[in-house]
């Protein structure tokens, strides 16, 4: 069976969550913030899982998997209240300082 169209069926409302979590944490109306909202949730995850077995610490993935949502939650509010234009705005700074950092003046 070959996918000719986009239909309602082949997407689930956590898909489609996540992606709205995606363009949100990235930064509305920018590509290059979908696409660092898109590595953040899919790295975000893994992240969470490894950090503890990193310091040796034993973490369920149940537990895994309730951080990973707090955490979302924590960056969608922190993203709409604090930066409204998302992960783009503050790679564009950080770029901006980078490109002047040896002459600040």
């Amino acid at each position: 069976m070959t996918m000719t169209g986009a239909e309602a069926s082949f997407f689930s409302i956590q898909l489609s969550f996540e992606i709205l979590f995606i363009v949100i944490i990235g930064g509305l109306g920018s590509v290059m913030g979908s696409f660092l909202g898109a590595v953040l949730i899919v790295a975000l995850p893994v992240i969470i899982k490894f950090l503890p077995e990193a310091i040796g610490l034993d973490v369920s993935s149940a537990t895994v998997e309730h951080l990973n949502i707090m955490t979302i939650g924590a960056l969608i509010v922190f993203f709409l209240i604090i930066e409204p234009h998302g992960l783009a705005r503050l790679w564009a700074l950080i770029r901006e300082k980078l490109i002047i950092w040896p002459f600040p003046h």
